[in-house]
């Protein structure tokens, strides 16, 4: 799993959690913040940066970031809590949607993010940097059968919310959230799958009032683990 962070942004929202930066020149304010949180760090020759995709914006600087949060299922478990937010992922395809989907749920509370291992874009440089650095603060799960996973977190209490577009869903705004949630996103374009869905305790959407029929899915994502944290908080939508 790569472990690297792109661009000045990234370097000073991270600071604390970088092991180690690549630099292309001196620049005294940013040497002297590096020695400030004693982070070791190499200056480098242009050719280190050019061995990355243009796309990802690095700015000539590489931050070599600390263990990222990976526990298995079992751990999940042992660890919950009376109120508990799990986000699950059906076969997300885009990089970018998902570095964005991973930083919404750590800043709104998510306990862990569960992924499939195949049929789902994995963890890439793409990914770390659009979540911008919430990869390395909340726990991520990778399983080979969703659908057993689910099963699993209902024999522990959980109730399953599924992100859906059919006759089945309902205003989330109209349905009662319980303590310990699993929320369920799909792909870009197919959504979450028929096998998965048929699982789920309650198939919820997004009500639309303009001309658009859907949201992007890390948008809608969003919008949903907003609306169930502020439950759990008891706060008012």
């Amino acid at each position: 799993m790569s472990n690297l962070l792109f661009g000045k942004k990234a370097l000073l929202e991270n600071i604390n959690s970088i092991n180690k930066v690549h630099i292309l020149k001196i620049e005294q304010k940013t040497i002297s913040l590096l020695k400030a949180h004693d982070i070791p760090f190499i200056i480098e020759k242009q050719s280190y940066f050019a061995k990355f995709n243009k796309n990802l914006n690095h700015q000539n600087i590489v931050c070599e970031l600390k263990q990222t949060k990976t526990i298995t299922l079992d751990e999940l478990l042992e660890s919950t809590k009376q109120k508990s937010i799990i986000l699950v992922l059906d076969s997300l395809q885009d990089p970018q949607n998902f570095g964005a989907i991973i930083r919404s749920a750590e800043a709104l509370g998510v306990d862990a993010i569960i992924y499939k291992k195949d049929g789902q874009v994995q963890i890439n440089d793409f990914v770390i940097k659009s979540s911008t650095g919430a990869i390395n603060h909340i726990p991520l799960i990778r399983v080979t059968n969703l659908v057993e996973t689910i099963k699993q977190l209902k024999q522990h209490n959980y109730w399953v919310y599924c992100s859906t577009l059919n006759d089945k869903s309902k205003n989330f705004n109209h349905v009662n959230f319980d303590d310990k949630v699993v929320l369920i996103v799909g792909n870009e374009q197919k959504g979450v799958s028929p096998l998965v869905a048929s699982i789920a305790d309650f198939q919820i959407k997004i009500p639309m009032y303009g001309s658009t029929q859907s949201l992007n899915v890390s948008v809608a994502t969003g919008i949903l683990l907003n609306h169930i944290a502020q439950k759990h908080k008891g706060e008012k939508w």
